[in-house]
């Protein structure tokens, strides 16, 4: 990885640039970026001496950069504030503020109450984002399946959406002004490519890698209700991996339910098969859900794993922790 000197941190409020006092008494920026649901953070602490700092207003919009003088910035994170702490004692006054990810507005976290009937998974998100005035983006390989029976029953839009990504081996997220619903893996998660890093032991300050974090298992089967026979049928799928069945306990409305709940269920399970994390030096292109390969460290370490979540924390340094997880298929070494 090429060396970067000088990191820098740009931030625009309601559009509009904040003021070099807003700079002179950052002491540390956090921001985290997550897949799903799990909604992206700020965290913004300032010296407060002499209470110099313009609170922004609550639902105020923040906009985050990172990047390095020389070497570009990349868009980290576009968040609205939600809460702002002053805090005191004999070390000084401090001011913290919070905000979360922009798309996850209070309209999607309201429950309700409906069902879907004969409906295609696309049209089934097409009408969760037409009624919280988003664009919706389905996967092609996911946008024409069958949904022959879908119930939410006092579930937000979130929830809901989420519950259905499971369903199809799918992940589900509301980013950059849209409901999106993509298949895992597929190198996307907001319309665009992610990059797939590369990142070498030299470049860690510090990892850790859970060998055998959970129990393995070889395969995952849903049960479905046969109406013409009149029986319960099971579909099982490998997991690539050695071990148990594991069983899900609902029964589904077809093969073609049970197969892709199992499916679903054998790749969630493959990715937990493996986790770790690593922290280096910053690098703010990193995104959740993107591939990383790591190379120099143990063999059981080393190749290619799936990013789970990414915080960058920009201080008297600029550092990146990074959460993996196994890809789909699971470790193989």
């Amino acid at each position: 990885m090429a060396m970067r000197t000088h990191p820098f941190i740009e931030v625009h409020v309601d559009g509009e640039p904040v003021s070099a006092g807003f700079y002179q008494r950052l002491i540390e920026a956090t921001v985290r970026d997550a897949t799903g649901q799990d909604a992206d953070s700020v965290e913004l602490t300032f010296d407060d001496a002499g209470n110099g700092i313009e609170i922004p207003r609550e639902g105020a919009e923040l906009s985050v950069r990172f990047g390095f003088r020389g070497g570009g910035a990349w868009v980290v994170g576009l968040f609205i504030v939600e809460k702002s702490t002053i805090e005191g004692g004999t070390g000084g006054e401090f001011l913290k503020l919070s905000g979360r990810g922009a798309d996850m507005r209070k309209d999607l976290k309201e429950p309700l109450s409906e069902h879907f009937d004969g409906e295609t998974l696309g049209g089934i998100i097409r009408t969760l984002a037409d009624r919280h005035g988003l664009k919706a983006e389905v996967s092609p390989e996911l946008a024409g399946l069958k949904v022959p029976y879908a119930a939410r029953v006092d579930q937000s839009a979130l929830d809901f959406g989420t519950r259905l990504a499971d369903r199809f081996g799918a992940l589900f997220s509301v980013k950059g002004g849209k409901m999106l619903l993509v298949k895992r893996g597929s190198g996307s998660v907001s319309g665009q490519p992610l990059p797939s890093l590369t990142i070498a032991r030299s470049d860690c300050v510090s990892w850790s890698f859970q060998v055998e974090p959970r129990p393995r298992f070889g395969k995952a089967s849903a049960k479905w209700f046969d109406r013409e026979t009149g029986e319960t049928k099971v579909e099982r799928v490998s997991t690539g991996l050695e071990g148990p069945d594991k069983h899900l306990r609902h029964a589904l409305a077809s093969k073609e339910e049970a197969e892709k709940a199992a499916a679903s269920e054998g790749e969630r399970l493959s990715r937990g098969s493996a986790s770790g994390s690593v922290k280096l030096a910053g690098l703010p292109e990193a995104q959740a859900e993107a591939n990383v390969t790591l190379a120099g460290f143990r063999p059981e370490a080393n190749g290619l794993w799936r990013i789970a979540t990414v915080e960058h924390r920009f201080g008297s340094t600029f550092e990146t922790s990074i959460e993996l997880e196994a890809p789909e298929g699971g470790r193989r070494r």
